[in-house]
């Protein structure tokens, strides 16, 4: 894969974060979405996800000179993923509940671990395909 494919994969990272974010949250008005999770989707920590997509964008251009900032960046969204996999353990049966009183939120917990697993393994593997390089 050449070096713009990456660049644009990092960039669709920053696209799930920061739009995903300011969609999914109506602009930081989704009280569902935040009393659903607060542990990890307060407001607070919904603007947390919007900076990582910063870090993804600003990473994009540069990501081959700072291999390991991918590798973080895998282990953040591994984070995410877990998180995501334990919480539909013990909370899928709410999600009809919680897609009733408000189908933004719903479809968010529904779905936003795996577009963290996807980026985790992307992230994981352009670290190696950085490394391979030096």
């Amino acid at each position: 894969m050449n070096d713009s494919l990456v660049r644009i994969g990092f960039c669709a990272a920053a696209a799930f974060n920061i739009a995903g974010m300011l969609v999914f949250t109506r602009l930081f008005t989704n009280e569902v979405l935040f009393a659903t999770d607060p542990g990890l989707f307060s407001q607070q920590g919904c603007i947390l996800v919007i900076i990582w997509g910063l870090a993804y964008l600003a990473q994009a251009a540069s990501w081959r000179a700072a291999p390991w900032i991918s590798a973080v960046f895998a282990v953040e969204k591994v984070f995410f993923a877990g998180s995501w996999l334990l919480w539909m353990s013990r909370e899928a049966h709410r999600l009809p509940e919680i897609s009733a009183a408000d189908p933004l939120a719903g479809a968010f917990y529904g779905l936003y671990g795996v577009g963290d697993g996807l980026f985790a393994g992307f992230f994981a593997w352009a670290f190696i395909k950085a490394r391979a390089k030096k």
